[in-house]
């Protein structure tokens, strides 16, 4: 046997033979994305649209579904960070309003 036939040899053995027919790539469904321009989420229970603003997280406020009458409360614990953010976003917003306030546009 010469040296390339044991290389060859050796290749396939570590490796597997080469497939004669090219492999599909295999292609993941792209999830359906909502857009809206009304912050919020639906209901879990009826899918009622549930309007969320910041200051709602912020606070902590439960929000209670109008139609089935679920009640939804923020994990703290869980979502500190994301609250903090929000803080941050919305302390944020409230100064680009009183710049915007003062500047008179």
């Amino acid at each position: 046997m010469s040296w390339f036939q044991n290389l060859k040899s050796w290749f396939l053995s570590w490796f597997g033979s080469p497939s004669t027919q090219p492999q599909k790539a295999s292609v993941e469904p792209t999830p359906a994305v909502e857009i809206s321009r009304q912050p919020g989420l639906n209901c879990p229970e009826c899918s009622t649209r549930l309007v969320v603003s910041i200051q709602n997280l912020v606070n902590l406020d439960p929000v209670m579904c109008p139609n089935c009458g679920l009640e939804l409360m923020i994990d703290v614990e869980k979502s500190q960070s994301a609250i903090d953010s929000l803080r941050k976003l919305q302390s944020g917003l409230d100064e680009a309003s009183r710049v915007k306030e003062n500047s008179g546009y």
